[in-house]
């Protein structure tokens, strides 16, 4: 029996291009204090807020995944966030990620993610066990030494209250990555309106 062709899913939300202009000026401004190779910086295109990582899916599923996905989009979803404070995943001691927050009513996006988290679980795509947090990956840390953590630390104490604007939340993607030797290829499978 032939093996079934795989498709790496999530589903995502991608902010607006006022939005990534503004995260990708403070990216700037942390890359002139940390060393050149210290972080691999998140492309412009590619800034988005993770609702569901689904893995690798057989492309014979996808009308299903679809149809999921629109199913945990219907109703009153459409609300807006505000993109603000800078910081790191695990922590600034072995920092990982470095994310920009969200804030403001987050209780209809964490009803929308668990709408999107049940959906999928009912045809066997399970979430993630940690808290959900909502951030944007702005970067992530590859060789950093003791000196470049502290660096780091410094430059994200100062970022806690950096406001980047108000994000309107409209519409939610199905995505595909597709990992090259350049980083990964984001292809658009499904935009559902909120």
């Amino acid at each position: 029996m032939p093996e079934k062709e795989l498709k790496r899913l999530f589903v995502a939300i991608f902010p607006p291009a006022h939005l990534v202009a503004g995260l990708q000026a403070a990216a700037s401004q942390l890359k002139e204090r940390l060393p050149a190779r210290a972080i691999r910086w998140t492309r412009p295109g590619q800034i988005h807020l993770t609702l569901h990582f689904l893995g690798a899916v057989a492309t014979d599923r996808l009308a299903e995944m679809e149809s999921v996905l629109q199913a945990a989009c219907e109703g009153d979803r459409r609300h807006a966030v505000r993109v603000a404070g800078l910081g790191c995943f695990p922590n600034a001691n072995r920092p990982r990620i470095l994310w920009a927050g969200l804030a403001g009513e987050l209780r209809p996006l964490e009803a929308l993610r668990k709408a999107v988290d049940d959906g999928f679980a009912a045809v066997g795509f399970a979430g993630e066990d940690r808290p959900f947090q909502a951030h944007l990956t702005i970067g992530r840390v590859s060789e950093l030494n003791a000196a470049g953590r502290r660096e780091l630390a410094e430059a994200l104490a100062g970022e806690q209250e950096r406001d980047f604007g108000e994000w309107e939340l409209g519409r939610v993607d199905l995505m595909e990555s597709v990992l090259s030797p350049q980083g990964a290829i984001y292809i658009t499978l499904k935009s559902v309106a909120l």
